[in-house]
């Protein structure tokens, strides 16, 4: 990569790669972007005359990458996730800050961050618009909803209607952009089974409607069992993880609006659950039971054109990780590709945004060395990453 003027203050400027990568013609359509300020002016195939070229790469660019579900203050390496949750509002912070400047380096430029205690989540998000953290573009959910010893449980939990509707009010307040509930157990906890069902049929109903109420939408952690089924049925947008997933649970989302996020890293990337929570039994049961059914989950989900995107679930930097799992699974390089881009962007109700190099959206690109339509592993160490039209790595 040649830098030619690291000068990023002027209204107008361009940047040249061998190819833009298009997520709606799934191929290389442009050569050249131009910013003006924060968003994207043109996408052509020369540089304007008078604009500044700030970046020329002898390589290809893509949108910048869209993570769909993660938390800030989590490193599953470390062990004990629900604790790191809970840990004093300075050392989460820190952390937070820290894995954030990871997770962007690596070329995400977009982040739904799917819960923290005590609402930092949205004072981080407050955090990076006014400037003062390096870090991708944050969605704050707020508290995220679980019952009364369930799991996800740290210091807050929200049983009954009434109490979730205030919840709900409450997040919305203090600027949640979405909410996250917990349908089903999980598998880094020793509470509940990953296909136990939470919350009744009528708390669901009152989470989801609560929630598009206030016009946002709604994510829920589920496995699979009667949780992701009930909560299918009154209509969450995004479906999280779904590791436990059958012929039942795909067949009613085929056809739908609704996203199934997947999170790989943190159950089989050695760097995971594996090594953070090696000496729990119960947790490690889980995980070994997880693995080989969400793989025969996700190879059936890769099979249907039920609406999929990724995430990290914590996992900072393993975006590259999470799309080459998919294809591993089935996936074409393609559709991982926009399932870490567009499609992600779609779930998390930001298409206007972001997810592709587009005039008007955001100013977001990756630069790459090789073609990760060739050879998906690409995405592993980024060349440059633009955030608004300026260069942040």
């Amino acid at each position: 990569m040649n830098d030619l003027d690291t000068e990023t203050s002027a209204e107008l400027r361009a940047v040249r790669t061998k190819g833009i990568y298009n997520p709606e013609s799934r191929d290389y359509d442009k050569t050249v972007v131009v910013f003006e300020g924060s968003r994207v002016s043109e996408v052509r195939d020369d540089v304007p005359n008078d604009v500044p070229l700030v970046a020329d790469h002898d390589g290809v660019a893509i949108p910048g990458l869209v993570d769909a579900h993660s938390h800030a203050t989590i490193r599953p390496w470390e062990g004990d996730q629900i604790g790191q949750l809970g840990a004093h509002r300075t050392t989460a912070t820190v952390k937070a800050v820290n894995n954030l400047r990871t997770d962007l380096e690596a070329g995400t430029t977009t982040m739904r961050l799917m819960a923290e205690e005590g609402y930092l989540d949205v004072r981080l998000a407050e955090a990076e618009q006014s400037g003062e953290i390096e870090s991708p573009r944050l969605l704050p959910s707020g508290i995220h909803l679980t019952p009364t010893d369930g799991h996800g449980m740290v210091h807050s939990a929200t049983d009954g209607v009434e109490e979730i509707r205030r919840r709900i009010r409450e997040n919305m307040r203090e600027g949640a952009t979405h909410t996250k509930f917990f349908a089903t157990g999980g598998i880094s906890s020793d509470t509940g089974s990953p296909g136990q069902s939470q919350y009744s049929r009528e708390e669901i109903q009152m989470i989801v409607d609560e929630t598009h109420r206030h016009e946002k939408h709604v994510a829920t952690h589920a496995h699979g069992g009667a949780g992701a089924r009930m909560a299918i049925e009154e209509g969450v947008d995004t479906i999280e993880h779904a590791n436990l997933f059958g012929d039942e649970e795909i067949d009613m989302l085929e056809g739908s609006d609704q996203y199934v996020v997947g999170n790989f890293a943190i159950g089989s990337h050695p760097r995971g659950i594996e090594t953070g929570d090696a000496d729990n039994p119960a947790i490690m049961a889980k995980l070994r039971e997880s693995r080989v059914k969400s793989a025969d989950a996700w190879q059936q989900i890769l099979e249907t054109d039920v609406n999929i995107a990724i995430g990290t679930d914590s996992m900072h930097g393993y975006m590259y990780y999470e799309a080459g799992k998919i294809v591993e699974l089935g996936a074409t390089t393609e559709r991982a590709l926009n399932a870490a881009t567009l499609d992600a962007a779609r779930a998390i109700d930001r298409e206007d945004e972001v997810g592709s190099v587009t005039p008007g959206k955001r100013g977001d690109l990756v630069l790459l060395d090789d073609d990760p339509t060739a050879d998906i592993s690409a995405l592993e160490n980024p060349a440059g990453v633009f955030k608004d039209g300026v260069r942040v790595a």
